[in-house]
């Protein structure tokens, strides 16, 4: 028989920047009691030591809102302690259930917290961290991403500049400001009054030396600075907008290299992996794609009951809203982002590697639907497949798949005469019935 009540004591705490409000519910005696904390280590760390002193045998489970990046991994140290993270969504459901003017509370928080876990813990998914190298892996690709974010930002940033004083830049550094050879063409003539002092001997030698040897383009760009006509020669508008820009020259310095690092270490996590072999190999996923799959099934094989429990979680699953005789379907928006991305990018590069891939895409597209509808729905194909392959600790086969396809009598092998691996098959079937006959 299972134990209606799995804890002997609930927490919930609504975590501030400076400090923590904590409510507190005995759950033999329904005893409550309010706490505020500092959130320094050492407080919390002092707390908890009270708290176990206080009841040495209790099962304590304590509930807090995500994101809680820094607290989680200090709270799953101390193993008397279930952690119980909530979506912000939840919580703010539930207080609305109760307050109806939606006024907003911290010691409130933490009292609904508590109650949340008190009278619906059976649907409450404790914490369950991954291992050592999922982790690494999965802090690394986070990492990255924020840097190539980062990264992208100074870019814009240094765009809308150029935009303002000096617009020929952005033809003579390439589409891509971020990329060596762009940042050291503005430290070195941050202006088109210094680019013009430069003679061609140097120019030809600079773009050489940055790994653009194309003639023709060279010489478009010789051109483009005879003809050039700056936007002003007033000196003070151009120094300060200079300086500008090579501070952010210099910050993307810092940044391209740092990218490059990280991509070097998600390699070597990725490899060392226990799980590499699952996900080396799919077609279409590539060094970058690969690692963020492997981090988005983990390690841990309960963490999903199926594999329509990872396609709602990661948002690839739409969602279905129906009264009465109103039934309206759509994509799922309150969703992991970036997980979604991976599956979604995941799928478009399996368009053009994959063939029974493209066929589902086209299959899809030939029903009417858009590019990206079609490219969800081929991502929730492919998780269905991961999550067996994932489970059963067996790597994907492309030719056991296909040869399952024959053998169910898929309508997908009538389409694989269509299919030229590497081309969008959608595109290239366009293109044959609007050719002149």
């Amino acid at each position: 028989m299972n134990n209606p009540d799995p804890y002997q004591l609930i927490i919930g705490l609504d975590r501030a920047d400076q400090k923590a409000d904590l409510h507190l519910i005995e759950v033999a005696t329904r005893k409550r009691r309010n706490q505020t904390l500092n959130t320094a280590p050492e407080s919390l760390h002092e707390w908890l030591a009270q708290l176990r002193q206080q009841y040495p045998q209790a099962r304590v489970g304590l509930c807090l809102e995500q994101p809680a990046g820094n607290l989680i991994p200090f709270l799953e140290t101390y193993a008397w302690i279930t952690v119980l993270p909530i979506n912000p969504i939840t919580l703010q459901k539930f207080r609305e259930a109760f307050v109806t003017s939606r006024a907003k509370d911290d010691t409130k928080d933490a009292r609904y917290l508590a109650e949340l876990v008190l009278s619906h813990h059976d649907k409450l998914k404790p914490w369950a961290p991954e291992d050592a190298a999922t982790r690494l892996l999965q802090q690394l690709i986070v990492h990255r991403r924020d840097l190539v974010d980062e990264r992208t930002a100074l870019t814009n940033r240094l765009q809308a500049l150029l935009k303002q004083y000096f617009p020929q830049a952005l033809g003579l550094c390439g589409q891509e400001l971020w990329r060596p050879l762009a940042t050291a063409f503005l430290l070195e003539w941050p202006t088109l009054q210094a680019l013009r002092k430069a003679s061609t001997k140097t120019l030809t030698a600079f773009y050489r030396r940055h790994g653009s040897h194309s003639a023709t383009l060279l010489q478009e760009r010789l051109d483009l600075i005879a003809s050039a006509v700056p936007l002003t020669d007033e000196a003070a508008l151009l120094d300060t907008f200079a300086l500008r820009v090579q501070l952010l020259c210099r910050e993307l310095q810092l940044v391209t290299p740092t990218v490059a690092d990280y991509d070097q270490r998600i390699a070597t996590a990725f490899a060392q992996h226990p799980d590499h072999e699952l996900f080396a190999h799919l077609p279409g996923a590539g060094r970058v794609l690969a690692p963020r799959l492997l981090t988005a099934f983990g390690t841990n094989r309960e963490r999903f009951e199926t594999h329509h429990h990872l396609q709602c979680y990661c948002g690839i699953a739409p969602v279905t809203k129906q009264s009465g005789g109103m039934r309206h379907v759509h994509r799922r928006y309150l969703c992991p982002k970036f997980l979604k991305q991976s599956f979604h990018e995941f799928a478009a590069q399996s368009v053009l590697a994959c063939r029974w891939a493209a066929a589902y895409y086209l299959q899809q597209c030939n029903r009417g639907a858009r590019h990206h509808v079609a490219v969800r729905a081929l991502a929730y194909k492919w998780i269905r497949i991961l999550f067996r392959c994932w489970q059963e600790r067996t790597p994907y086969s492309v030719g056991i798949y296909e040869a399952a396809l024959q053998r169910n009598g898929s309508p997908l092998v009538a389409l694989f005469a269509q299919i030229e691996v590497g081309k969008n098959p959608f595109k290239s079937q366009k293109k044959k019935t609007q050719k002149p006959s």
